[in-house]
């Protein structure tokens, strides 16, 4: 038997699942858009949607074992949530765009389009189920953030500079840059 969805507890990978879950939500519905207002908004919300989605995927790659590792961790889910953050914006740009012609973003089979109300009915569920996974994002990447300060607090030795912070990101950059391209 299984369990049921609202008595489980998220698992590890959920705020994974639900990165890349976004970011093929995102992509359809910036695929709706006429050819106009494509090369406007469509390509900037398409990278920021797998940039999110790919320090997220680099983010749970990692685990923290280590001091440079909780770092390294916390820096990635940091960036994705302001990577979410200026796609959330986007997107709400691109939304009043799509609500200026909402029957032009959805055709029947017969390639006929729907009425302007059915139209916008259809958006608001979209944007409804888009708004419900942006919100449980944000849930997920806090829960994770939270989880990662219990675990380095017990392995926390004494504080540490920006200054030495900064220097193991770079390192861990320049480590991945040149361990990857071998």
């Amino acid at each position: 038997m299984s369990i049921p969805k609202f008595k489980r507890k998220p698992s590890g990978l959920d705020y994974v699942d639900n990165a890349f879950e976004l970011q093929k939500d995102i992509m359809n519905l910036a695929s709706k858009l006429s050819a106009r207002w494509a090369r406007i908004y469509q390509q900037p919300i398409d990278r920021l949607a797998c940039l999110q989605a790919d320090l997220i995927n680099m983010a749970n790659n990692i685990t923290p074992k280590e001091y440079e590792d909780f770092v390294t961790r916390r820096w990635l889910i940091i960036m994705s949530r302001a990577t979410l953050t200026a796609l959330e914006k986007r997107v709400m740009d691109m939304v009043r765009v799509l609500y200026m012609n909402p029957s032009k973003c959805f055709s029947r089979k017969n390639n006929k389009n729907y009425t302007r109300e059915e139209a916008t009915r259809m958006l608001d569920n979209t944007l409804e189920d888009l708004g419900v996974n942006y919100g449980r994002q944000y849930d997920l990447i806090k829960g994770v953030l939270a989880s990662d300060k219990k675990k380095f607090d017990k392995i926390k030795k004494e504080d540490i500079s920006d200054r030495e912070i900064l220097e193991i990101l770079i390192s861990r950059g320049i480590q991945v840059m040149f361990c990857n391209s071998l």
